[in-house]
């Protein structure tokens, strides 16, 4: 594996030697895209990593945002489970009210609303090894503990997607109304045991975040569009759950 970083870090140094890169589509979003175009990187599939192993997360220089580590479905669920929620929990879409969506920023310290009627929190149950979603009413009275994601269906998500990971940041910049990019930095992460994992869940480090909403394209618009419930860390926490790999030694700090 040293040796796949070893070749990304050369490959950042030469994106990095060409300034500011004109975006493959004209939005602040895609700063992730168009570094994976300069390492000629197709769209790869969720559950994998996006080069040789190693699981690429591009960001603004001076963003705070949180970084999704990855995003899991639970346990069993179909699109069905999510329609369902969408139908049962969901609020009129602020851009267009004749739809619902649902977003909710859910940890297991402390009860948190997604909309007005509807609270959300995590419940680590380590004897089941689950950790089951729970929503009350805005009063604080339990609905439902249902929904649930498995320690090992959450092990194996860790493990295959993100134990090697790459944090590459860039400065974006507005050129005649188009988008460009110049990358700054790349610092690279070895993931430490599962159980601090589960143990950053507990005190409300890492938070489970659910967006659902609709497509508003002209061919797709209106139909479900689930972002998917992402498991997510800020970037100042990111110490908490990965070593620092040292290119240089090849020692994790």
């Amino acid at each position: 594996m040293i040796e796949n970083i070893k070749m990304l870090q050369k490959e950042f140094e030469r994106i990095k030697s060409m300034g500011y890169i004109k975006g493959i589509y004209n939005s602040s979003q895609s700063i992730g895209r168009t570094f994976e175009n300069e390492l000629n990187l197709l769209m790869n599939k969720e559950c994998v990593p996006d080069y040789f192993g190693i699981e690429i997360k591009t960001r603004r220089a001076y963003t705070k945002s949180r970084i999704t580590l990855f995003s899991a479905v639970p346990n069993g669920s179909t699109q069905g489970e999510m329609k369902r929620l969408l139908a049962t929990y969901g609020y009129p879409y602020r851009r267009d009210r004749n739809y619902n969506a649902l977003y909710a920023v859910v940890d297991a310290v402390k009860m948190s609303f997604g909309g007005r009627c509807y609270q959300y929190k995590l419940d680590v149950d380590r004897r089941e090894r689950r950790i089951y979603l729970c929503i009350y009413d805005r009063n604080g009275n339990l609905i439902e503990r249902k929904i649930y994601w498995s320690y090992p269906y959450l092990k194996e998500k860790l493990e295959n997607k993100i134990k090697h990971l790459a944090i590459v940041k860039a400065w974006p910049n507005n050129i005649d109304g188009w988008n460009y990019f110049k990358y700054s930095s790349i610092e690279f992460y070895v993931l430490k045991r599962f159980n601090k994992f589960i143990d950053l869940i507990v005190d409300g480090t890492i938070k489970l975040v659910i967006r659902v909403d609709i497509y508003l394209d002209e061919n797709n618009y209106g139909k479900m569009y689930d972002h998917g419930c992402g498991f997510q860390i800020s970037y100042g926490d990111i110490t908490k759950l990965f070593f620092v790999l040292d290119l240089e030694t090849k020692k994790l700090k």
